[in-house]
């Protein structure tokens, strides 16, 4: 008695694995359109652009990069995730979402239909 009980959670590996998936096919669409520019779809903000880029790496980095080195369930099914851990996620996963919502309100560039 007198130990202290750490509370985890749990994502499924494939629930990361997806989500990797996603926000890189994301990344690469975005800056697909510094390396070939498509005149539908014009920069308007810099500044907002960059900030989608940064956001939706940030995200990326912290799944693929702080997130994967945690343990595993029992099962192997699930990475184990701390409080603090999801509330990072959840973080990370508004910035990008708002992110992504301010680069399609001010360039017309929206990854869900592009």
């Amino acid at each position: 008695m007198g130990g202290t009980l750490k509370q985890h959670y749990g994502i499924k590996i494939t629930t990361i694995l997806n989500a990797a998936e996603k926000l890189t096919a994301d990344l690469d669409y975005l800056c697909s359109l510094i390396e070939q520019p498509d005149p539908e779809f014009p920069i308007a903000d810099a500044v907002i652009y960059a900030t989608a880029v940064s956001a939706l790496s940030s995200q990326l980095d912290f799944i693929t990069e702080d997130i994967s080195g945690n343990d595993l369930s029992e099962d192997e099914e699930y990475v184990k995730l701390t409080q603090d851990e999801i509330g990072m996620l959840n973080l990370y996963t508004e910035n990008a979402e708002d992110s992504i919502k301010h680069l399609e309100e001010t360039c017309g560039i929206s990854l869900r239909n592009n």
